[in-house]
């Protein structure tokens, strides 16, 4: 099976899943759901508690998909939920299992009130521990022991949002998450094409391979609501508020012509795309089985 490095280097873009783990301990509906993708996504990518909500252990989940559905896992993990030595377990543990690459972020905001009273630990951040993964590789556990006798292969990756409106600053920091060791970069969604393109030319600039992110909007309810809670999107409001007003039917159809559109025409510049099922699963598996076959198509 090809490496997700061998994948993100591909001539045909690379085409992944987002989604979050259950909520509770059983693993068996969302599975099925996923099985759907066996042979037409490249990879799933696990998020960690984000938005401040608590879902099963990616590390547990991840374990689930490639024992069962044998898909390649990315594994998101946070900074904000443990400190360095939890973080250096949690990375044996991804090696350990075969998790194919980690994705390094700071983590969301906890939301106030959540779980009573939360403490986020942020001990090192996503450039310290993209360093801390390179250290690894090497067999460096950086606690003045001999090296590892079975060195971990873990390929690193960030995250990153194109949407800002100073986007230099946000330049400004994938140039320290290369220098850092990021061999790839997730960003937030993107919803018009010039924007995806300037940041793949800089990504590409620096080294780094891009996974351009892709969110189908289900309904009016979940366009609002990335407007007024999810920051990060604030740049890409002329587009979410355009869904004011229409049928859930309306909003899915419109969602998942634009997006189809949107990858189609990045194809050629963009390593791959990252399908977030931000509004259920259900609207992302639609969406990647509508490019899976497309690029199916064209690959002939």
């Amino acid at each position: 099976m090809p490496s997700i490095l061998d994948n993100l280097n591909a001539a045909a873009p690379a085409l992944w899943l987002e989604v979050s783990p259950p909520r509770g301990i059983n693993p068996g509906p969302l599975l099925r759901r996923l099985a759907e993708l066996v042979g037409h996504v490249d990879a799933i990518n696990l998020t960690d508690n984000a938005l401040g909500k608590v879902k099963m252990s990616g590390l547990v989940f991840a374990a689930a998909i490639k024992g069962r559905l044998h898909i390649p896992v990315v594994l998101n993990l946070s900074c904000r939920d443990r400190n360095r030595f939890a973080l250096k377990s949690d990375l044996l543990g991804a090696a350990a299992l075969g998790i194919d690459a980690v994705v390094a972020l700071n983590g969301d905001k906890i939301p106030p009130g959540a779980d009573g009273v939360a403490i986020a630990s942020h001990d090192i951040d996503a450039y310290r521990l993209l360093a801390m993964i390179g250290d690894l590789n090497r067999g460096d556990t950086g606690e003045g022991r001999p090296p590892l006798t079975r060195i971990p292969s873990i390929i690193a990756g960030a995250v990153a949002n194109p949407n800002r409106k100073i986007l230099e600053r946000e330049f400004e920091m994938l140039a320290r998450k290369a220098a850092a060791g990021a061999r790839f970069v997730i960003t937030q969604p993107v919803f018009d094409a010039e924007i995806g393109r300037r940041f793949i030319a800089k990504a590409n600039s620096l080294g780094i391979r891009t996974m351009l992110g892709i969110l189908p909007v289900k309904r009016e309810a979940m366009a609002t609501y990335l407007i007024d809670r999810v920051k990060d999107l604030s740049g890409a409001r002329r587009h979410l508020d355009r869904f004011g007003g229409m049928s859930e039917a309306e909003v899915r159809e419109i969602s998942l012509r634009e997006n189809l559109a949107l990858m189609k025409s990045l194809a050629g510049e963009a390593a791959g795309f990252i399908i977030m099922s931000g509004g259920g699963p259900s609207l992302a598996i639609e969406l990647a089985l509508e490019f899976s076959r497309w690029r199916e198509e064209i690959g002939k």
